[in-house]
């Protein structure tokens, strides 16, 4: 993936980072238009403090954004409520005109699209009505508009290892985070980017990466950051929410929401925050 040059004038734009939102699935299958998602955030009480369970952040996304990736352009409602809640009466008020409505909790942010798309295809192939999965369902919204009762408990005979992972309190947060990390740094070594050490580098779920980058061991990208074409990251950088540009060199410094023009150096120990560096 090319990065257009620093020299030009860039503005941050939501749709920068349309690719990123994809990150585990960037061939565009087309997604069945007939099916509304709808998300339970539950509060884990394991999980102390002010802050929700599903706003927990992993990888700079929280647990309910990383479980909204897996649903494209699906219609998303999300809806807060308890462990010991009704599902049917927590639901129906909501109900769409979707043919499908499909039923995730915001405390598995591994579910994949990929894998998504196959639990649809396979409540349309075995014509259900209700398909039970390890952590959610899949409804006929017909269905659902009568029923009084889930019937259902027999899950569906799917096979997606980690997907399902529940993320009930600091252990398993802990495992998912190892989870994503792997996932993520597994994207960019794909697609060319030398990660010399992938146990001692950090990249966050919306950083884009350009082509023939090399990164040293103690890097830590982090926000929406952009690194450009031909960059090295020397040991020990920390980069926040900036934009690097091409055939640049940065060593051992903070960068911290600025902008590095191409064919820039930053020399070790530097600091910059909002603020731009020129050749």
């Amino acid at each position: 993936m090319a990065i257009l040059s620093m020299e030009q004038e860039i503005t941050t734009k939501e749709d920068s980072w349309v690719e990123l939102d994809n990150i585990f699935a960037r061939t565009r299958e087309p997604l069945d238009s007939d099916v509304a998602v709808i998300i339970l955030k539950i509060h884990h009480p394991a999980f102390l403090g002010n802050r929700k369970s599903f706003d927990y952040t992993l990888w700079g996304k929280t647990l309910t954004e990383w479980v909204s990736l897996a649903f494209d352009t699906c219609p998303i409602l999300e809806l807060e409520t308890t462990a010991s809640s009704d599902i049917l009466y927590t639901i129906k008020p909501y109900l769409s005109d979707k043919k499908y409505t499909a039923v995730f909790y915001a405390d598995t942010p591994l579910l994949q699209r990929k894998n998504f798309l196959n639990i649809i295809d396979y409540v349309k192939t075995k014509r259900m009505n209700v398909c039970k999965l390890e952590r959610g369902y899949v409804f006929v919204t017909d269905y659902l508009r009568t029923a009084e009762k889930l019937y259902s408990s027999t899950s569906a005979n799917l096979d997606f290892k980690d997907d399902f992972l529940l993320v009930c309190d600091m252990d398993s947060l802990s495992r998912a985070s190892t989870i994503l990390k792997d996932r993520i740094l597994k994207y960019h070594l794909e697609r060319g980017v030398q990660i010399l050490d992938t146990n001692w580098t950090s990249i966050d779920a919306d950083v884009i990466i350009g082509e023939n980058v090399t990164i040293y061991p103690e890097n830590i990208l982090q926000g929406k950051t952009i690194i450009g074409d031909n960059v090295v990251l020397q040991a020990g950088n920390t980069i926040i929410n900036s934009q690097i540009g091409n055939n640049c060199e940065i060593i051992h410094s903070v960068i911290d929401r600025s902008k590095i023009r191409d064919g820039s150096k930053i020399e070790p120990f530097s600091y910059i925050y909002q603020g731009e560096v020129k050749k």
